[in-house]
């Protein structure tokens, strides 16, 4: 794997996301997957060997446009003085799960021979992403991480869990359906031919043609719920029955640009994830109003 293949793919990525400064973010993105723990300096020295000429600055201004368009999320120190996230704390979305929803912008980027090599290089990175961040890409098994997060941080995060759980009941409350986007069908799709189910709750009523969409593709393994957002106001929340829970707070900022989020993630811990799989409960109770 040649690390200056896999920063060209991502870059072609981010330049069709978006990103201004698509080299640079794609630059810290591959050095955080291959070298946490490590601290900025460290993070610097390493990138520069694979770009002799990469500012400090400039692998600042990655970062930063990482964070903005959730595929980063920054680690908050509020458990203790745990440092196994090194100086350096962000969690980086699967790279493979980003490689495949932009696989068709890929393939019209590269000749057939050229994606299928980028494509094997992704397989590699991604296996180095599941050594130092685990297969649910939050560090721990065990426990849990507060994070500071943008809106598509989360969906990234999503679709990289949900393959690996089979009769899951999903409950989801992340304001509008967005998270099922026609490029994630397929991840969903996987989820409840394994014999999964979807519960959402929805704060518009105005996506009306949108949840009969969802109906039609899912069938009964899916239920959306349209309760305005008085019931539960900035609350954000997924769980995975026993397993896993996100509890979030969506903070009220003007620019809603970069990370709107602060939210703690459980991992098998049975008391928090009991408090919040109630919470659920209690509001999936409300009626929709007519």
């Amino acid at each position: 794997m040649k690390l200056t293949n896999v920063v060209q793919t991502f870059e072609s990525i981010f330049d069709e996301i978006g990103i201004d400064v698509s080299h640079e973010a794609s630059l810290y993105y591959v050095t955080l997957i291959c070298h946490t723990p490590a601290s900025f300096t460290e993070m610097h020295r390493e990138a520069r060997r694979i770009r002799k000429t990469i500012s400090e600055r400039a692998l600042k201004n990655g970062r930063n446009a990482l964070m903005n368009n959730g595929l980063i999320a920054q680690v908050l120190f509020v458990h203790g003085s745990d440092t196994r996230f090194g100086t350096e704390p962000y969690l980086p979305v699967n790279p493979r799960i980003v490689a495949e929803v932009h696989n068709e912008y890929l393939k019209e980027v590269y000749s057939d021979e050229d994606f299928s090599i980028r494509n094997r290089d992704v397989g590699e990175i991604h296996r180095i992403w599941m050594k130092n961040f685990g297969r649910n890409g939050i560090g721990i098994e065990k426990g849990s991480v507060t994070l500071h997060y943008a809106d598509t941080w989360v969906v990234y995060t999503l679709l990289g869990i949900i393959g690996g759980f089979e009769n899951t009941t999903v409950s989801m409350m992340l304001g509008g359906i967005n998270v099922f986007k026609e490029a994630y069908k397929g991840y969903y799709s996987h989820l409840v031919q394994q014999g999964s189910k979807i519960r959402a709750i929805i704060d518009k009523n105005d996506e009306a043609e949108d949840i009969k969409r969802l109906k039609m593709e899912y069938g009964g393994k899916i239920e959306v719920k349209y309760i305005p957002r008085e019931y539960y106001g900035t609350c954000r929340q997924i769980l995975f029955d026993h397993d896993l829970a996100l509890d979030g707070t969506e903070l009220l900022l003007s620019d809603r640009s970069g990370p709107s989020c602060i939210g703690t993630i459980y991992m098998r811990e049975a008391d928090p994830i009991a408090l919040l799989r109630n919470n659920f409960e209690d509001i999936w109770k409300n009626p929709s109003p007519r």
